[in-house]
């Protein structure tokens, strides 16, 4: 099994990222389009599930785990970003580190990434996972988070 093991400089990563949404989202200016503003944390908030490397996420699922071909692998955002990021909009910088707590990526394979989606409306965070019953370890502990339930 694949042991996560942290990128040397995940946490000052992720500490950049935090620090320029805050400023982002403190700096609003009526010249400051939008469409920009939402686009720019939306590549925040990739940069910070990706502080590890973006196929070297501490949470993998199953499939992830077996597949011999990088290729077929994709990061998904547990917590999807769009929700984040409207989150983010609505709340303000002071509710910066509470909502990017939801920042979390996990390797799938390409099908469970498709599977995934499919559940993106009616359902965030694991549960979209529990509900494609794609099952996922931390790779850190060993411990499934998302358990086989057949």
């Amino acid at each position: 099994m694949k042991v996560f093991k942290p990128h040397p400089q995940a946490e000052e990563r992720r500490r950049s990222a935090v620090a320029l949404i805050k400023l982002l989202l403190a700096s609003k200016r009526p010249e400051m389009l939008p469409k920009h503003v939402g686009e720019l944390l939306t590549t925040l908030l990739w940069k910070i599930t990706e502080a590890d490397g973006k196929y070297k996420t501490r949470f993998q699922s199953r499939g992830a785990l077996e597949c011999t071909d990088s290729k077929q692998l994709r990061h998904d955002h547990v917590y999807t970003r769009k929700r984040m990021v409207d989150a983010l909009l609505n709340a303000g910088p002071e509710a910066c580190e509470e909502i990017v707590k939801h920042a979390i990526g996990c390797t799938v394979t390409a099908s469970e990434h498709d599977l995934l989606s499919t559940f993106d409306d009616g359902h965030d965070g694991w549960e979209r996972y529990r509900k494609a019953k794609v099952r996922v370890t931390n790779t850190e502990t060993g411990k499934q988070v998302i358990e086989d339930t057949d």
